[in-house]
């Protein structure tokens, strides 16, 4: 009797400390957030949806254009569902919908790429096989060399 009562005053601090060492594992991991290993944020790094940026690359005489849709107030719900769960899943369907949905148009004179709409017309309309692929990234500042990066977390091509 004495014996199993030892055993269970060890069990739960071993059990404990597993889960700990877990935890810590896993947000060191790449890719790996506050919520996905964490543990209810006990150990998380600040990985912010605000910290994120979501657009998609169009092709267009021969350059490429990042389209943020921050910056789209009608793309905002997908703006947010990309940047708050980056999945594969998530970001094959906002491409397909931006693609299939949408008319998008260059103007000339600022060199850039804008939804179309009634009120404004398209300069040039683009073909929807311009779009070549959505990106989700992570903005990290480097201490050592003070500088802001993007860090992708994921993409989906056509």
């Amino acid at each position: 009797m004495i014996k199993k009562h030892s055993l269970l005053n060890y069990l739960l601090p071993g059990l404990m400390l597993f889960f700990f060492a877990r935890n810590l594992v896993l947000v060191e991991t790449d890719h790996m957030d506050s919520w996905m290993g964490g543990g209810m944020r006990m150990f998380g790094k600040i990985d912010k949806m605000l910290y994120r940026v979501s657009g998609f690359n169009v092709d267009y005489n021969n350059k490429t254009y990042f389209v943020n849709l921050r910056n789209i107030p009608e793309l905002e719900d997908e703006d947010v569902a990309a940047r708050i769960l980056p999945n594969d899943e998530r970001i094959n369907e906002i491409l397909n919908t931006i693609g299939d949905n949408y008319r998008w148009c260059y103007d000339k004179a600022s060199d850039k790429i804008y939804l179309g709409n009634e009120v404004a017309p398209c300069d040039v309309a683009l073909n929807k096989d311009a779009i070549t692929n959505f990106q989700v990234y992570s903005v990290t500042f480097q201490r050592d060399s003070k500088r802001v990066d993007l860090q992708l977390l994921n993409e989906a091509n056509k």
